[in-house]
């Protein structure tokens, strides 16, 4: 999911540059963006976004996420743009990023619209703001919930509430609350059997 993810954002940082498509395939537009990723974990997400050129601020609230990720990314000398800060979105003190993403955060948070807050007062005015999160949907009760926590038990039983699943309408409605316009909502579902999106 990574990677359909990683270019997802790079496909709508290209489309709202206007770029020629040739233009548009190359990296020159897109080095130099500052990025905040809120809620980085191991730093997967900001691995790759580094690795298209952009400086790179993984956020995590966990010490141990901030560790696995900074020793991860000390592997590959091609990450020198990317830094790591154990911290929440609330609590960072820099501001006026280019581009601000938060996977997999909203439906852990206690305040969701707090958080969408946060994540908005993070970006420069104009800046792209990529949340991905579970739809709470029955499909993504029985996908996100109990094959992973109970049949599989390759995820920590508990981790998810599927009543904290967020519905792509709320979410929108969430980031027009605090002044931010929702310009795509796109749904993402992992095949397993074939490990694609």
């Amino acid at each position: 999911m990574n990677r359909t993810r990683t270019q997802f954002i790079r496909s709508h940082l290209a489309d709202l540059s206007r770029l020629p498509p040739k233009e548009a395939l190359g990296r020159d537009w897109i080095r130099g963006r500052r990025v905040v990723d809120i809620g980085c974990g191991g730093g997967l997400a900001s691995e790759s976004l580094a690795r298209l050129g952009m400086h790179v601020l993984g956020v995590d609230a966990a010490r141990e996420s901030i560790e696995i990720a900074r020793t991860h990314a000390q592997r590959d000398p091609a990450l020198r743009d990317l830094a790591y800060v154990q911290s929440t979105a609330e609590q960072l003190g820099e501001r006026g990023f280019d581009v601000v993403v938060s996977l997999e955060v909203i439906e852990h948070v206690a305040d969701p619209m707090g958080f969408v807050k946060s994540l908005v007062d993070l970006a420069r005015p104009g800046a792209s703001i990529f949340i991905s999160t579970m739809n709470r949907t029955p499909l993504a009760a029985i996908a996100d919930i109990l094959v992973p926590e109970y049949l599989l038990n390759v995820v920590p039983r508990g981790t998810h509430d599927y009543r904290k699943f967020v519905k792509p309408e709320e979410l929108s409605q969430m980031l027009q609350a605090v002044g931010a316009e929702t310009l795509d909502t796109r749904g993402l579902v992992l095949d397993p059997i074939n490990n694609h999106t």
